[in-house]
């Protein structure tokens, strides 16, 4: 061939040639026009330059890679005047039709080349990937596709492969083409956040940039390199310590607040938050100004879900839990003065497993549902937790006052010094803990809300030696506490127990009559905005408060239908005193 075949590509475009179907057909002669560039390139420093010498190259590196590489090579060695980074940007850039609709083509292409496209249950498009850390190993990654993570892998193959500089529209269009072929083209696979439960046991998500997990069953705990379960991720998620075997979880004390018997409580939370498969107690941690609350949960969280945020201010709306909830596997939550009704309601709903369904944005008919299943841990100076129905699935701790301060920087060290030791003796107690599980009894008459939990803090302290029955009377105790605390807090439960062990009353009648006598009892100055204004607010303040009330021995029962003279309801003591009758209002 001659210098006329460098015109041969632009003959063949307007003859009708499809670049993408015959580009293999042309390889022979895009070889021959390059060569014949490197031929004259000892004499012509522009020969890379002539017409059809780009479009020779572009088709060799999408046939060849490879040969494309070596063809660079020989270009440079050719005539060292070459720059060799203005010939890959001429050859990145041409197309047949240069807009961005093509580098969405092509970019598209090399995704599904790269990719595996799946999407789970609920139909969200996720991809995996290969990817090589620094020190040379392989790993599998997994992302939503409309992560950020993902987009920011998308923009580095862009760059790297094809040595284009993607637009957010060209980034936007092939998302939108990668998400439908996940959806309809792709297998359905379940999808984990931080922690899993599949039939070969419990796993935990390390975070590392090698995207390794922990599996832990009945027998013991070891790190996988390549997990078969499917975690994504955001881009604020953070690696866990480095488990170390043979670990010391008593040095965790030593980082955190907490009174010593108390600690049961917070190391079997702790353990519940490993597992994926049953309902989440919410940790709630009180205390005084500078009685490091905020540090202590800190580290708390260190050990189960590290975040480039650890800690986070009180949400503006229920939306925002529930965002939060998809976006991390713990709530973490500080500086709370109170919750609104409606944000003690989700986290209900969160730590037992539920959903949001709102308007999808942008959207008139479309729902946008998020499904959360978290563990939550709030702090403050006084009770945050109020409601009852919460209060039934928390742990409510009291942080004492601090003797003795140490630096920041100084418990920075110490955690960084301990905390592999400490993330080990973690996961030896939680292998322990799964083995004595199956051997706990407890009757059903004495299982609380919480019932999995309870079996749980039962079978961690009979692994550590202790008799049974332990661990559920101090769970029991402490639940009673916190209770009695959060019912002073009402106005409507403060009075109720008032009049029944003050008082030393009961009431069995309507509604409306238990209303009038305690308004009766209590001063209008405690009557405040909280305070009932109608037997039907009486009547359902009742129902809410009627579970909490029992926990500590009153009797508060209200019927479901109403008779001729209205709702009817009976309070009074669970135990009545045998020294002496009554007085019945």
């Amino acid at each position: 061939m001659n210098t006329s075949i460098g015109t041969l590509f632009h003959f063949a475009k307007e003859a009708g040639w499809n670049w993408e179907d015959d580009r293999f057909d042309q390889l022979d002669d895009a070889r021959q026009i390059v060569q014949a560039a490197i031929d004259a390139l000892p004499e012509d420093a522009k020969a890379h330059l002539k017409p059809g010498v780009d479009e020779a190259l572009s088709i060799i590196k999408d046939c060849d890679p490879a040969e494309y590489e070596s063809l660079r090579h020989d270009i440079k060695n050719a005539n060292s005047s070459v720059r060799i980074g203005a010939l890959d940007d001429l050859v990145a850039r041409f197309t047949p039709d240069d807009g961005d609709d093509s580098s969405a083509k092509r970019l598209t292409r090399e995704a599904q080349k790269r990719c595996e496209l799946w999407h789970d249950k609920d139909g969200r498009a996720c991809a995996s990937f290969q990817r090589e850390t620094p020190d040379g190993k392989q790993h599998r990654q997994h992302w939503a596709i409309d992560s950020k993570g993902y987009r920011e892998w998308l923009s580095y193959i862009a760059h790297t492969e094809l040595r284009i500089a993607p637009t957010s529209e060209i980034i936007k269009t092939c998302l939108n083409t990668l998400t439908g072929i996940a959806k309809f083209e792709g297998l359905e696979h379940q999808v984990f956040k931080r922690v899993a439960h599949t039939q070969s046991g419990d796993w935990i998500d390390i975070g590392d940039d090698a995207w390794r997990a922990i599996q832990v069953t009945s027998t013991g705990w070891q790190i996988e390199e390549a997990p078969p379960v499917r975690f994504i991720r955001t881009d604020a998620t953070r690696p866990l310590p480095n488990p170390e075997r043979g670990g010391q979880l008593d040095l965790l004390w030593s980082l955190v607040n907490f009174p010593e018997e108390d600690r049961p409580l917070v190391l079997a939370w702790m353990l519940e938050c490993f597992r994926a498969n049953t309902p989440y107690p919410v940790l709630e941690l009180i205390g005084e100004q500078g009685s490091a609350k905020s540090t202590t949960q800190e580290t708390l969280r260190t050990f189960i879900d590290p975040n480039r945020v650890m800690l986070r201010g009180r949400p503006k709306t229920v939306e925002d839990i529930y965002v939060a909830a998809g976006a991390n596997h713990l709530i973490s939550l500080e500086n709370l003065s109170s919750i609104t009704p409606e944000m003690s309601d989700a986290l209900c709903t969160i730590a037992t497993g539920g959903g949001l369904a709102g308007r999808q944005f942008y959207t008139n008919g479309e729902e946008h549902l998020i499904e959360a299943h978290n563990p939550v841990v709030l702090n403050g100076i006084g009770a945050i937790i109020t409601r009852p129905d919460l209060l039934d699935r928390a742990i409510a701790i009291c942080l004492p006052v601090i003797q003795k301060r140490i630096r920041e920087e100084e418990h920075a060290k110490a955690l960084d010094q301990t905390k592999s030791s400490i993330m080990g003796g973690l996961l030896d107690l939680l292998v322990a803990t799964l083995s004595q599980l199956p051997k706990v009894q407890i009757p059903p008459d004495q299982l609380p809300r919480m019932a999995d939990f309870a079996y749980l803090g039962e079978a961690m302290m009979q692994a550590q030696g202790t008799t049974p029955g332990q661990f559920l009377a101090l769970y029991t105790g402490h639940r009673r506490d916190a209770i009695r605390r959060t019912i002073d807090t009402s106005p409507v439960g403060a009075a109720i127990i008032e009049f029944v062990v003050e008082k030393d009353m009961e009431h069995s009648g309507t509604v409306k009559q238990l209303l009038t006598t305690l308004e009766f009892l209590r001063a209008p100055c405690e009557r405040n905005e909280y305070w009932p204004r109608s037997p039907r607010g009486m009547g359902n303040a009742l129902r809410r408060l009627a579970p909490a009330l029992r926990q500590i021995g009153i009797h508060c029962q209200i019927d479901e239908k109403p008779r001729n003279d209205g709702v009817h309801c009976e309070v009074r003591s669970a135990e009545p005193l045998p020294t002496r009758s009554r007085r019945s209002r």
